[in-house]
């Protein structure tokens, strides 16, 4: 099968005869279906993605719950067929044999990161890096992960971008800055000028949460999370004692959120590569830890700490917390 016509499969539903017919010829025996557990608080649907793979051919087909996949109420899940939104052609990866078919974009198998660059020049404007490279193509968004040392491929992603949450039928509420956020670190919840900012969010609602657990979740609708702590020397449930600790702004759909609307701290942006956010702080990080799918980094700065955490999948932005010094959450 063409790469071309493997990858304008991209967004058809798993009934579709050729998704099916791409299946069969790539000997793939599961077919998809969403995690369901009729016993579960938030189910019955409990998983809304679905990997179905043959090892021995280096391809996985990836599919969504389209409902979920667009952003729609949970009542509408599994209700129509999944979507085919990722494909992995493998290279040299761990359980896998190499993908003997055609790659996309010329690419091929033996590319070394500097030839899959040089190929890619066309796309060079959207390219974000890290320890994968990825590029967005007008149909599909391209990751190339490489084997040690940038030798040679190890899997080629072709996934469509996620689209867009449905718009909310209400205006919502001017956010405070990050700054002006940052600024009441070591605040009271019984503090004036706190509860101007935060009032107009609905920080009433969430009063009994901070004393039960020092969150205020403010991510659906507004994409941030408030966390309280009440020092070691303070009695605790009490507002007088309650301080804001920290602050999360958080990327769409992450923890499932809506969007952080507001600017992030140190001038950073959920579309900036780790890559980037590294150049607008200006110094290595103090600290980062990465994960195979995603990692973070952290500075201390003077105000408070920074740790910013992203996918090196698509090496973008995906949470951005400060944390006052001095206060545990």
């Amino acid at each position: 099968m063409r790469a071309q016509d493997l990858v304008a499969l991209l967004g058809r539903p798993q009934t579709d005869p050729d998704v099916e017919s791409a299946l069969v010829q790539h000997a793939v025996r599961n077919r998809p279906a969403v995690k369901i557990d009729p016993d579960d608080a938030d189910g019955p649907v409990v998983g809304t993605q679905s990997w179905v793979k043959n090892s021995r051919a280096g391809i996985e087909f990836g599919f969504d719950d389209e409902a979920a996949w667009r952003g729609l109420d949970e009542t509408e899940y599994n209700r129509s067929p999944m979507l085919l939104t990722q494909l992995y052609l493998y290279g040299e990866h761990q359980g896998v044999r190499p993908y003997a078919g055609e790659l996309p974009l010329g690419l091929q198998l033996s590319d070394d990161r500097a030839t899959v660059r040089q190929k890619m020049l066309p796309y060079d404007a959207s390219r974000h890096s890290y320890r994968r490279d990825t590029w967005d193509t007008p149909g599909y968004r391209i990751c190339v992960g490489y084997t040690a040392g940038d030798a040679s491929i190890e899997v080629v992603l072709c996934m469509l971008r996620e689209p867009p949450l449905p718009p909310l039928p209400y205006a919502l509420a001017p956010v405070p800055s990050a700054d002006r956020l940052a600024a009441f670190f070591g605040s009271s919840l019984d503090d004036p000028a706190l509860r101007q900012a935060l009032d107009p969010l609905g920080l009433k609602n969430r009063i009994a949460d901070i004393h039960d657990s020092g969150e205020a979740d403010f991510s659906n609708p507004y994409g941030l999370v408030l966390n309280f702590a009440v020092p070691e020397d303070r009695k605790p449930r009490k507002t007088a004692n309650t301080l804001l600790a920290s602050a999360s702004f958080l990327r769409e759909r992450e923890l499932g959120a809506r969007a952080w609307t507001g600017s992030l701290p140190c001038d950073l942006d959920f579309e900036d590569s780790p890559e980037t956010a590294v150049a607008k702080l200006g110094r290595a990080p103090d600290s980062r830890y990465d994960e195979d799918f995603m990692g973070h980094f952290s500075w201390k700065q003077a105000d408070f700490t920074l740790y910013v955490t992203y996918s090196s999948i698509e090496n973008r932005l995906f949470r951005v917390n400060i944390r006052a010094p001095g206060l545990a959450t």
